[in-house]
């Protein structure tokens, strides 16, 4: 068999098959009842879900006696900023949540609520403290702003 870089013979795969493969786990077999009946009440809000770094109150399982600390946020600019990352963290677990049942249409709806709201928050960040991204919102000014305000982790007191 030939991958444009070098050859690589066919009983090379017949043996990777063979070996590693039978012992895989077969994903699309897997029960799913974890996410069976999944509804808004198996959800953290998004705070409590981004501290402890699991959304699904029925997936989340602490780590003996460990306590999360929770942020807290010293003015306005790191207080935006912890809320977008908060609702960065929500979205990404209702993706994954939602590659997997992508008929749910109240995560459907959820996932859109919270994409709106963490637009919301990147909005109003970019209005008072410049932009986020290069595609953020003072971008379209006459000057290039990209490098005047603080980067994100440079410490501003």
């Amino acid at each position: 068999m030939n991958n444009n870089f070098y050859t690589i013979p066919n009983d090379w795969y017949n043996e990777f098959n063979n070996n590693f493969m039978n012992d895989a786990p077969n994903f699309n077999n897997m029960p799913n009842e974890m996410f069976n009946n999944m509804d808004n009440n198996n959800l953290a809000d998004p705070k409590n879900g981004f501290l402890r770094g699991n959304l699904f109150n029925n997936l989340y399982d602490p780590y003996r006696n460990y306590k999360y600390r929770e942020l807290k946020p010293n003015n306005k600019r790191e207080e935006l900023l912890y809320n977008i990352l908060m609702y960065n963290f929500t979205l990404v677990e209702l993706q994954l949540y939602l590659d997997v049942n992508p008929m749910d249409t109240k995560m459907i709806n959820l996932y859109n609520k919270y994409l709106i709201d963490k637009k919301k928050l990147c909005d109003d960040y970019e209005r008072q403290f410049g932009p986020l991204t290069m595609e953020g919102l003072n971008m379209g000014t006459n000057s290039w702003n990209w490098d005047n305000s603080p980067w994100p982790w440079e410490v501003s007191k």
